[in-house]
C-alpha cells in the first residue's frame, strides 16, 4: 500500500513541476537558464522516487490499474468537454443589436421581463452565443427593457474578483464579465446583485419600474436568469478520430 501510495505522490510531484515550469516560462517570464537550473533538482529528485517506487510497486501492480482508472476519468472528462465545446456557435453580436432594440421597443409584444439576463460562454467581449439568440427570437420572442449578458472568466490569478460592464446599445444591451480567480469560490448570484448596486449607485444603470405596477409590493428589480445547456444525444453517432483530435 505504501509503494502505491508513493507512486501517486510522485506522479502528482512530477505533474507540479511541468506546471512550475510552465508559470515560470509562460506568466513570470524569467530567464530560462535560472528556470532549467530549477526544473533541474527538483526533476532529479523526483525521478530518483519514481525509479524507487516503481521497483517496489511490482509486487502490488494490480495498483496500477486504480492508477489508470484515474487517467481515464480524467481523459474522458477533458475529451467530452472539448468535444461538447466543438458544437459551440458564436456571432458578434453588434451585428444584432438593432433587431434586439426594434424587438425591445415593439409594443405588439407583451414585455417577458424587464431584464433578461443570459449565461454566456462567449471570452470575447461583442461575442453571444448563436442559440441565445435563437431563445430570444424563435417562437415567442422574450422581449425585455434591457439585455444583460453575463460572463464568468476564471482567471490564472488565484485570489482576482473584479467585473466589467461593457454596453453595446445604449441602455439596451450590455455585457459583464465577472473575473474570478481559480481560488475564489463562485458566488454567482451574490456577486450579481453587488455588481448591480454598484452600477445602480454609480448611475451607470437605471432599474425600470415595471409598469404594471408590481414593484409596489415587492423592492427587488425584474430580473430574469435563463441557462441554456447542450448536451450531447446518447443516439449521436461521432467517428473514433474524434476522441482525438
Amino acid at each position: 500500500m505504501e509503494a502505491a501510495y508513493g507512486f501517486s505522490i510522485t506522479i502528482a510531484m512530477l505533474m507540479t513541476t511541468v506546471l512550475l515550469n510552465y508559470y515560470l516560462i509562460y506568466i513570470k517570464k524569467l530567464n530560462r537558464i535560472f528556470i532549467g537550473l530549477i526544473i533541474t533538482v527538483f526533476s532529479a529528485i523526483e525521478i530518483a522516487f519514481f525509479v524507487a517506487n516503481i521497483i517496489k510497486i511490482k509486487e502490488r501492480w494490480m495498483f496500477l490499474f486504480f492508477e489508470l482508472f484515474i487517467f481515464m476519468t480524467m481523459y474522458v472528462w477533458y475529451y467530452a468537454r472539448k468535444i461538447n465545446n466543438n458544437f459551440l456557435r458564436f456571432t458578434n453580436i453588434i451585428e444584432h443589436t438593432q433587431q434586439l432594440k426594434e424587438l425591445s421597443n415593439d409594443d405588439s409584444i407583451p414585455k417577458y421581463a424587464t431584464h433578461l439576463i443570459y449565461l454566456s460562454k462567449a471570452d470575447r467581449n461583442y461575442e453571444i452565443e448563436e442559440k441565445i439568440l435563437k431563445s430570444i427570437f424563435s417562437k415567442k420572442p422574450k422581449k425585455s427593457r434591457r439585455l444583460l449578458v453575463f460572463h464568468i472568466n476564471r482567471t490564472n490569478e488565484p485570489f482576482t474578483l473584479n467585473y466589467e460592464v461593457i454596453e453595446l446599445l445604449d441602455d439596451k444591451v450590455i455585457k459583464i464579465v465577472l473575473n474570478i480567480g481559480f481560488r475564489v469560490q463562485p458566488k454567482v448570484e451574490l456577486y450579481f446583485k453587488k455588481i448591480v448596486q454598484n452600477l445602480v449607485k454609480n448611475k451607470e444603470l437605471n432599474l425600470h419600474i415595471r409598469p404594471d405596477g408590481s414593484t409596489k409590493y415587492n423592492s427587488e428589480p425584474d430580473f430574469k436568469f435563463i441557462i441554456l445547456e447542450k448536451f450531447l444525444s446518447v443516439e449521436m453517432s461521432l467517428p473514433l478520430k474524434t476522441l482525438f483530435c
